[in-house]
């Protein structure tokens, strides 16, 4: 698949169903949504390792990081869900977007040294995910500004947990390969998500009308995880990562289009600037 359009189709995926956990967190609860939404993907990730026939290894070493991807996947979700729920949307979609900037100092502080190029990219990414926020903030009226201080915690929390879920999947991935390490690490997420969705008793898993919007939710996940692998396998695998870097962007256009979320320039362009960021991180393989 041609690693522009892969990583177009998966940035639009993955956004759109980001946007999509808006409506189903307050229809059901982030629980019943979270459950249902991985197991679907763990359905569908397993139809596609069967039907290309991809082979799969077991190596004991990268199950550790694996169960931290899984459990990072798990908590990060939650949270995010939540932080969508809440809204707006325009405020926490570019604050967990700008994860990456955590994953490379995590990287850094392991030993890696970023060029020139990534410490610009961290840099235009803080701050655009700082004006996002503080601009959101100046134009919230008093009685809206400590929902939006929620919003803007739970999408940091989400941010932070991004990272975990990142720093594992990197991990585990010289052991298992990528389609293994996403479909490992489903399978791992499941398990912390049941205790979650028993600690609250199953609710939300009634309400059967909002299954279809679930599933369809849950294929658009999948599937835009998927469209980033088969843009990365052979050359130009770097632009498919690039494209694919723009979810966030798509979750705050549909947020504007459809929720007609109020955006001034200054917000625009810190949304701008989180999303170039990102992509300049995500084109250097950091």
């Amino acid at each position: 698949m041609n690693p522009a359009f892969a990583g177009a189709l998966s940035a639009l995926s993955l956004g759109t169903a980001d946007f999509a956990c808006r409506f189903s967190t307050r229809a059901v609860g982030a629980p019943a949504a979270l459950v249902v939404v991985l197991t679907t993907g763990a359905v569908l990730l397993s139809l596609w390792i069967f039907a290309t026939g991809t082979p799969l290894t077991w190596p004991a070493e990268g199950l550790p990081f694996v169960a931290l991807n899984g459990v990072s996947t798990t908590v990060m979700t939650l949270l995010l869900y939540k932080a969508l729920a809440r809204g707006p949307i325009s405020v926490a979609a570019p604050i967990v977007a700008s994860h990456p900037v955590l994953v490379v100092a995590f990287w850094v502080v392991m030993g890696t040294r970023p060029g020139a190029l990534q410490w610009v990219a961290m840099a235009v990414t803080i701050l655009g995910a700082i004006i996002v926020a503080a601009t959101a903030e100046k134009n919230a009226t008093p009685a809206d500004r400590k929902a939006l201080n929620g919003t803007i915690a739970l999408s940091c929390a989400a941010a932070l947990a991004y990272t975990g879920l990142v720093i594992g999947g990197q991990a585990a991935t010289p052991y298992y390969g990528p389609l293994q390490t996403l479909w490992l690490g489903r399978l791992f997420s499941l398990a912390p998500a049941l205790l979650v969705l028993l600690a609250v008793r199953g609710r939300g898993l009634g309400q059967w009308r909002w299954w279809p919007f679930l599933v369809g939710q849950a294929v658009l996940d999948a599937g835009g995880y998927l469209a980033l692998f088969a843009g990365s396998t052979g050359p130009g695998s770097e632009i498919a990562a690039v494209a694919a870097s723009g979810f966030g962007a798509v979750t705050v256009i549909l947020a504007r289009l459809v929720l007609k979320e109020p955006m001034g320039w200054v917000q625009w362009l810190g949304v701008a600037m989180v999303t170039g960021g990102v992509a300049a991180l995500s084109g250097t393989g950091l």
